[in-house]
């Protein structure tokens, strides 16, 4: 029988990684049920739209999408079925030759976009932000950019 490994964090550290887990987790669920709530799409199937609301002629490259959102492959596809389905968002070859796909958010979808973002943003200033000064928001914007950067990093 193989020794357990030990932990490898001070029980301040636990607490500390365990607070940004339960966080990650709770912001994640709330947009879900708001998404749902707003859009009547799962929230994953939001930032696709989103992504594309923000990109330059409201498209973007599948590759591109997936890594952004790091989604495997059957994953954004699965995902770009149920949203070209709705009129959100339409397929095409890239202008370059090969076997290249990109995703452009159809009008339905940008309006989409324009109607929830709104409310996003509300829910996020009224309740997740609610309490933080702009110091403390700044503060958790370069927190999450070194984190965003050290993940980035893994393969």
């Amino acid at each position: 029988m193989s020794e357990p490994m030990p932990f490898l964090f001070t029980q301040e550290e636990r607490e500390d990684w365990q607070s940004l887990v339960i966080l990650a987790h709770l912001v994640e669920a709330e947009l879900e049920r708001q998404t749902q709530q707003d859009a009547g799409i799962p929230h994953s199937h939001f930032k696709i739209l989103a992504l594309l609301g923000g990109a330059p002629g409201h498209t973007m490259g599948l590759t591109k999408l997936s890594r952004a959102l790091r989604f495997h492959k059957s994953r954004l596809s699965h995902a770009l079925n149920r949203l070209e389905s709705a009129g959100l968002l339409r397929r095409e070859d890239t202008p370059a030759k090969g076997r290249a796909y990109q995703a452009v958010l159809t009008q339905q979808g940008l309006d989409l976009v324009h109607r929830v973002l709104p409310l996003q943003e509300v829910y996020a200033r009224e309740t997740v932000l609610a309490g933080l000064t702009t110091d403390e928001i700044k503060q958790m914007r370069a927190i999450a950019e070194i984190i965003t950067r050290n993940l980035d990093r893994e393969p």
